[in-house]
């Protein structure tokens, strides 16, 4: 009797403290879009298992552009996505079900880098650039400065999709693109080859979802316990990603394999500076994606159209954000 006694005192302690795991009820398939400092709240999530702390397992996979990643959540791949809004917007525009449900970084946080020689963006009239993917936060921050130098993106330069920042950075320190938008660590690569910054477009004032995450308008409606988990989840992790430099430090370290702490102390500040913490995607950066938007329909799209907010609005409402 006592045993059972003790037993049941146990469980109603456990089923009391809200911090404990809970039992997995979901696994979901996540991308995450570039080996850099802006996928840091996410990877630290995954490491310390705040995802599972709400009953979500989280498998995280690579795919070096949300392009790519739209297209394997159209295909059934994964239900929740995480990269630029771009290429969401874009195929919604063309008909796809997809909904932007939180904003992670909304600026271009990128470092436009060039050949040394290059001494202004009109001198790269003529000559390729790179890009990860069209339709990807470098193509968008590419087109955007090249337009404001005056040169048609379309017509005055190559564009060459590389994959990557790993291959950006490779690419502009073989010189075999003038000029790429990168961020740490490859930014900290390519000036070790010789690129010098052009423009930090963090501090351009162009706003921009450079990161979000999106889902299905259908997954959303049918599983808004499992979106509003994982969102629980990954702002544990971001939390404990402020709060905890020297192990994110580590992290880091395991998902971009480099050791140097001069990379690491990049990367970590860089995702600190930039990725916002109540994870709200901004009006102002879609309309400024519909407004560079050659799709026909981007002339009379509003930028409701293709964000939920509700989930954060939600958190927010019940002092989630707040609590430590």
């Amino acid at each position: 009797m006592r045993k059972i006694i003790g037993l049941t005192i146990l469980l109603v302690l456990l089923s009391a403290d809200h911090g404990l795991t809970q039992a997995i009820r979901v696994e979901l398939n996540v991308n995450y879009p570039a080996i850099g400092g802006l996928s840091t709240a996410f990877w630290v999530a995954v490491e310390v298992g705040t995802f599972e702390k709400y009953g979500v397992k989280v498998k995280p996979v690579y795919i070096p552009s949300a392009a790519l990643a739209v297209r394997a959540m159209l295909a059934g791949e994964l239900p929740v996505g995480f990269g630029a809004g771009t290429p969401v917007i874009e195929a919604t525009l063309s008909g796809a079900d997809l909904v932007i449900i939180a904003g992670v970084v909304n600026v271009p946080a990128f470092y436009v880098m060039s050949q040394p020689e290059v001494q202004s963006l009109k001198e790269i009239r003529g000559k390729a650039v790179g890009v990860t993917r069209l339709g990807s936060a470098t193509d968008f921050t590419i087109r955007h400065v090249l337009r404001g130098a005056g040169i048609d993106p379309e017509r005055e330069v190559t564009i060459l999709q590389l994959g990557g920042m790993p291959e950006l950075a490779a690419a502009l320190s073989k010189k075999l693109i003038a000029a790429a938008a990168l961020s740490p660590p490859t930014n900290l690569r390519a000036k070790r080859a010789g690129a010098k910054v052009l423009i930090d477009m963090a501090k351009a004032g162009v706003p921009f979802p450079h990161m979000v995450f999106f889902t299905r308008r259908s997954y959303l409606q049918s599983h808004r316990e499992i979106l509003l988990n994982f969102l629980k989840g990954y702002s544990d992790g971001l939390r404990r990603m402020v709060s905890e430099k020297a192990f994110t430090k580590q992290v880091i370290q395991k998902y971009i394999r480099e050791k140097a702490d001069e990379v690491l102390e990049a990367t970590y500040q860089f995702a600190v500076d930039y990725i916002v913490q109540l994870p709200y995607s901004t009006r102002e950066g879609i309309a400024e994606v519909l407004k560079q938007s050659v799709h026909p329909k981007a002339r009379t799209a509003v930028p409701e159209d293709f964000v939920d907010l509700s989930l954060v609005q939600a958190l927010e409402k019940d002092g989630f954000f707040s609590r430590r």
